[in-house]
């Protein structure tokens, strides 16, 4: 799947299939397969993301080998190997025919592993502490409460990924269908159990929080059920300008303060 929600760049080569997430919101046809189709949760788009594409596939119960997600501007680097980045930055102007097809060898790559994943990010610390620095830390709360009454098996792994400080992002993978179909199937049984509660989200960017939820929760799956992972980098198509990079790095910077003052003084720690 390539999760799209506007126009723009998009990469729809060899073996990518791209899906208009939000579709039924949207007053703009992407000419493309849009996720409103069928059973769908196309309206829940600025709560759960691109898994509005991720549910509509699912529940389109269509026939093939592995099921892959990246985003329209993101997309696994097969051609460099598990290198040691996590983002790599490539112009449009850059991407080549074939530059970022799938590889010809899947079913090698899964005769040795299970799933494909982004190469993890390493936080200063724990992810937990981090996402209640970013979000909310009672959706956090809350979603451990629901782990524990729905799936208690996987709260050793929950508080694993959670206390742990690597992660890797962005709700990219591939697996096979069969592994598809059972993740998420515990994942949408999950979000949809946080989702009653109801609640409004203080703005836009915090309204998203299936998807971000839905990040830890793909580590977690990952973890408790000992799948074999290959990770890849990950390739931005990104013309930002100097200026939109030294934004982000100022951003970056006064994040890393804030992370420096909470390792160095457990008291500070914010605890979810």
């Amino acid at each position: 799947m390539v999760c799209c929600h506007k126009k723009d760049f998009f990469y729809d080569g060899k073996g990518y299939f791209p899906i208009q997430v939000g579709k039924a919101l949207s007053s703009v046809d992407l000419e493309i397969q849009g996720d409103d189709t069928g059973e769908n949760i196309s309206e829940k788009n600025p709560n759960f993301c691109e898994l509005t594409a991720h549910y509509w596939l699912w529940k389109k119960g269509i026939e093939t080998k592995y099921v892959g997600l990246n985003h329209y501007r993101r997309y696994f680097d097969f051609k460099q190997g598990s290198r040691g980045y996590f983002f790599q930055n490539m112009s449009e102007s850059n991407i080549k025919k074939g530059t970022l097809d799938l590889p010809d060898n899947l079913d090698l790559i899964f005769q040795n592993y299970d799933v494909v994943l982004a190469n993890p990010m390493h936080y200063p610390i724990s992810i937990g502490m981090h996402y209640c620095i970013k979000h909310d830390k009672d959706d956090l709360k809350a979603l451990r409460d629901i782990i524990r009454d729905k799936f208690p098996e996987y709260i050793e792994s929950f508080d694993f990924i959670i206390n742990g400080n690597k992660l890797s992002l962005c709700n990219m993978f591939i697996m096979n269908k069969a592994l598809f179909d059972s993740y998420s199937e515990w994942l949408f049984n999950l979000l949809f159990a946080l989702e009653k509660r109801n609640k409004c989200w203080s703005d836009q960017y915090q309204s998203r929080v299936f998807g971000f939820l839905s990040e830890r929760l793909l580590n977690v799956y990952v973890h408790h059920n000992r799948l074999r992972v290959k990770y890849y980098p990950i390739i931005k198509i990104s013309e930002d300008r100097p200026l939109n990079n030294i934004k982000g790095y100022l951003k970056n910077w006064s994040s890393n303060i804030i992370y420096t003052i909470l390792k160095r003084f457990p008291e500070c720690q914010i605890k979810y």
